[in-house]
């Protein structure tokens, strides 16, 4: 489970290394990015809930994009 779980970190760090990106959910799939680990959730005020694999995360979009983002301090609220 670890490795799957540093893997996913090390697809989102190399698809999005300015910390927030989004792209097509095909181009995560095909790097090798497995949506059934993460490591815990973030949910906004407005209700969207984020993945994380450790410090990375991302939304899953309409249209089948995903937003890739960084972990924030304003998070941990």
């Amino acid at each position: 489970m670890n490795n799957a779980l540093r893997r996913n970190r090390l697809i989102l760090e190399r698809l999005s290394p300015e910390g927030k990106t989004t792209l097509r959910r095909e181009v995560l799939l095909q790097a090798g990015f497995d949506l059934r680990y993460f490591t815990h959730l973030y949910r906004t005020q407005k209700g969207n809930t984020y993945h994380f694999c450790y410090d990375y995360g991302y939304l899953l979009l309409e249209e089948e994009k995903v937003l890739i983002v960084n972990w924030q301090q304003y998070m941990e609220r």
